[in-house]
């Protein structure tokens, strides 16, 4: 394994002993599979932190645990690249944890991994399950601080939430389909990944209570449990739609954003005014195709400047910075 960095740089990168990268590195036996894919993500993780203009060392090291989709993982694994770069000549290296498909307990199980190995803080994008809520507070037992990214887990002992204020992201959209549908009204699908996420029933509880309120010729209809994935959200859709009316707009906060449109393509609706949340490569994709017509977004590299920021302060001070919620921004074919 031929690389550019020495054997202690990657172990400090990957969290693991300079033995084991040795063994990872010379292919010898008694090496754990995802062992060693963490010595080669770490390696990885070196070279993009190079290319951005990270200098390589021994400086404050965090660990970013994501469940989402890979979309929407690359985007954040963007931003904190970014995000270091900026900090420069701070040495600040994330490294990072993403499935999309990872169930509560074996986040759970990843969470307490981090209690022995040398990390100064934990960024974390995850449900609010009481697993998981135990080990960020065992993480916190042991000095190791935890931020929410993106979605909140208020019960746990995390020291800080960064991202958007959901409910306001919530409002902001049915504003905008409120406007988008104006007098003729109809059937509004919103459609969230998983209740369990707390950032995404925030914004569901914003939009309903404002459609409520406020337009009484929108009839709110809710699926969820598509876990931002295609496959599953279609399936979710489509049985959505065949049990009722056309659907005349989409709000859609947990994304699988293509399986949506498939399933109303299929049931032909036409003319569906559709918000989305986040922009990234797909909804980009979608905007300037005219799939969808506006998605509400936030500065994610603001975001993980954020988060970095509040280890940086609970490291130097033993409290979090202050720092408030992201503004929520609409984007349009139009302003990409």
């Amino acid at each position: 394994m031929a690389h550019r960095f020495t054997v202690k740089q990657i172990a400090a990168q990957a969290g693991v002993s300079a033995a084991t990268v040795d063994r990872v590195r010379h292919g010898r036996e008694h090496v754990h599979e995802q062992t060693r894919r963490r010595v080669e993500a770490a390696i990885r993780e070196l070279e993009e932190q190079a290319e951005a203009g990270i200098p390589p060392g021994f400086g404050l090291t965090f660990d970013v645990l994501l469940n989402s989709p890979e979309r929407f993982s690359q985007a954040v694994r963007r931003a904190f690249v970014a995000a270091a770069a900026d900090m420069a000549p701070l040495r600040i290296a994330p490294r990072f944890h993403a499935d999309e498909r990872m169930a509560p307990t074996a986040i759970a199980a990843r969470l307490r991994t981090f209690e022995r190995k040398a990390t100064h803080g934990i960024v974390l994008k995850a449900p609010a399950h009481p697993d998981i809520v135990a080990a960020v507070d065992a993480l916190a037992e042991r000095g190791i601080p935890v931020v929410t990214f993106v979605t909140d887990i208020e019960t746990s002992r995390r020291i800080a939430y960064v991202g958007i204020d959901n409910a306001a992201a919530g409002q902001t959209a049915a504003f905008l389909l409120s406007r988008f549908l104006g007098a003729r009204g109809g059937r509004v699908l919103a459609n969230l990944g998983s209740r369990d996420f707390h950032g995404e029933t925030d914004r569901w509880r914003g939009f309903a209570e404002f459609m409520a309120a406020r337009c009484p010729n929108i009839d709110v209809v809710t699926i969820d449990g598509g876990y931002g994935l295609d496959h599953g959200t279609y399936e979710l859709a489509r049985a959505e739609r065949a049990s009722g009316d056309a659907i005349a707009g989409i709000y859609s906060m947990g994304g699988g954003n293509r399986g949506l449109l498939r399933a109303l393509d299929e049931a032909g609706d036409r003319d569906v005014a559709f918000v989305g949340h986040d922009l990234d490569d797909e909804n980009r994709r979608l905007l300037r195709a005219g799939r969808i017509d506006a998605v509400v977004d936030h500065d994610l590299q603001a975001d993980a400047a954020g988060a970095i920021r509040h280890l940086l302060s609970f490291r130097r001070h033993g409290r979090p910075a202050e720092i408030r919620p992201s503004r929520a921004v609409i984007v349009t074919p139009w302003n990409l």
